[in-house]
């Protein structure tokens, strides 16, 4: 074995800048492919894709039947009325576990303004909101069920460092609106590369917080992002977010993102069991003169909208596909740089065939050289995949005016070490497979016809 890799080191020093262009060549075919492909499919995971397949987002189309959801992101949150049926239908029910939530903000201090107050965006949600999104802890716990109207809040990893330093915050008081809350624990929710916990999918900004659903009615934190009414409802709509919580609870305006875990071990019968809780109570609805829309109903796994997430990446997918297609190139142009370059040794591998050496050992160096190759350049392609994607790190924090926040962003545009080694396999078997013609078509070389005069 000694002597094939002796061999094979000498052939891959044989006509240096043949090999160094193979290496170069494959090297950029396989950054490009993995930069891209990294990005696309970090774009397209969420951190629970162990149970995403068990996961349910839950709107009832109270709207108008002209309304037109165009994708799945767009589909209504749910009103407080319909909120609170789906609460109660599933209440007691151990196979179908759910929860609500709606986006909010507000500015996040402490009690003796000893340090800058931190501006959030926030969700108020109910308490089984951490254990269906797997919301990992440092400190402390989420608030119990029977806490929902307390004056409670859990602070993210990033509040906690700006509010106290990164310390065990749990105990201590925060004020938002002039009013004090108790940290009952904290978070860090930084994996969460998108905040699909809100439908917006977005991956530059996350939760800096989570307060209690009653509590927020109560207290009326304001209700942003995606907030459709009905016809009648819109000119209300303005007052329905910042006041009027009352109203709200009676109009026509969905801003409650339900969230549905089912039995893993029943699936398809809690899915149908929802499906029919759902269809049953749209048309009870519309004997009611409400739910008048085609669709009265939509239950979308969180894997299709994952799925769809990555889709909807229109221009990466695009520079995907071309990196897919200049890696084949850069495939095609290693197999005539290798029969160049078998071509150019034809006569030292006659010479080893006049020595003695069967078709089988000249071709174990061919194929040990070629290994060497293709792992320098996987090797080097991994090198320079990072360098480009610190390089697009930088162009996405450019692209936000440098308000979107870096470590959310960082991990957006870091690389996927699952991923990474999987495509450096599937690549070493591609650029091995490739390079198979050439060796085979040198390992057959005739003595006679190189050696003679």
């Amino acid at each position: 074995m000694k002597d094939l890799i002796q061999l094979a080191w000498r052939g891959l020093k044989q006509k240096r800048k043949l090999t160094l262009l193979m290496v170069l060549n494959l090297a950029i075919g396989i950054t490009l492919l993995l930069t891209m492909g990294t990005i696309v499919t970090r774009s397209g995971h969420s951190p629970i894709d162990q149970r995403a397949d068990q996961v349910y987002h839950v709107s009832l189309n109270f709207m108008d039947p002209e309304f037109d959801r165009r994708t799945a992101f767009r589909s209504p949150p749910l009103t407080y009325r319909d909120a609170e049926a789906v609460s109660e239908a599933f209440k007691a029910n151990p196979r179908i576990r759910l929860s609500l939530n709606y986006t909010t903000s507000f500015v996040l201090d402490l009690p003796d303004k000893s340090v800058r107050p931190v501006t959030a965006e926030a969700s108020a949600a109910d308490a089984n909101y951490f254990e269906l999104l797997q919301v990992p802890f440092i400190y402390g716990a989420p608030w119990r069920e029977e806490m929902q109207d307390d004056a409670v809040i859990v602070l993210d990893k990033k509040a906690n460092d700006l509010l106290f330093g990164g310390e065990n915050s749990v105990g201590k008081q925060v004020v938002i609106n002039n009013r004090q809350l108790e940290v009952v624990g904290v978070m860090d929710i930084s994996a969460y590369l998108r905040r699909f916990q809100n439908m917006r999918f977005q991956g530059r900004v996350n939760d800096m917080a989570v307060v209690p659903l009653g509590y927020a009615h109560a207290n009326n934190l304001p209700r942003i992002g995606y907030m459709p009414c009905r016809t009648q409802e819109e000119t209300a709509r303005t007052r329905y977010r910042r006041e009027d919580v009352q109203g709200l609870k009676n109009a026509e305006c969905g801003y409650l993102h339900g969230w549905a875990m089912l039995d893993p071990m029943q699936l398809n019968n809690s899915h149908a069991e929802l499906t029919l809780w759902a269809r049953n109570y749209a048309q009870q609805q519309t004997s009611q003169g409400r739910f008048s829309h085609a669709e009265p109903y939509y239950l979308t796994q969180l894997t299709s909208l994952n799925d769809r997430m990555s889709d909807n990446l229109y221009w990466e997918q695009i520079y995907l596909k071309f990196a897919y297609l200049l890696f084949a190139i850069c495939l095609i142009n290693t197999i005539g740089i290798l029969l160049a370059k078998n071509q150019s040794r034809a006569k030292l591998v006659s010479l080893y065939r006049a020595l003695g050496a069967n078709k089988l050992y000249i071709l174990k160096i061919q194929l040990l050289e070629l290994s060497m190759l293709s792992s320098a350049a996987i090797v080097l392609g991994l090198l320079l995949a990072q360098f480009g994607l610190i390089a697009m790190f930088h162009l996405a924090l450019y692209q936000a005016d440098y308000l979107a926040d870096a470590e959310q962003v960082r991990r957006m545009y870091s690389m996927d070490i699952p991923f990474a080694l999987q495509a450096a396999v599937g690549i070493f078997v591609a650029i091995f497979t490739a390079g198979l013609y050439p060796i085979m078509k040198a390992s057959r070389t005739a003595p006679a016809a190189q050696l003679r005069g």
